[in-house]
């Protein structure tokens, strides 16, 4: 199993992407593909709109699945 496809089973869940030079994503994992992956985050004040950004593979150090309450 690749990592994709590891990654793809956590579609829709809560998590936190870390990269190289302290970079650091929160947010809901909405697709994954085989060099990148998006992710749903919250604009800097916390209210809507939603952003969508891209992630890839090559710029992550670690990624952690939050729990779901």
């Amino acid at each position: 199993m690749t990592f994709a496809e590891n990654l793809s089973l956590y579609v829709n869940r809560d998590l936190e992407v870390y990269g190289a030079n302290q970079f650091f994503v929160e947010g809901i994992l909405r697709s994954v593909g085989t060099e990148s992956f998006e992710v749903e985050v919250r604009n800097g004040s916390y209210v809507t709109p939603t952003e969508l950004i891209t992630v890839f593979f090559a710029n992550v150090e670690g990624i952690r699945v939050l729990a779901t309450s």
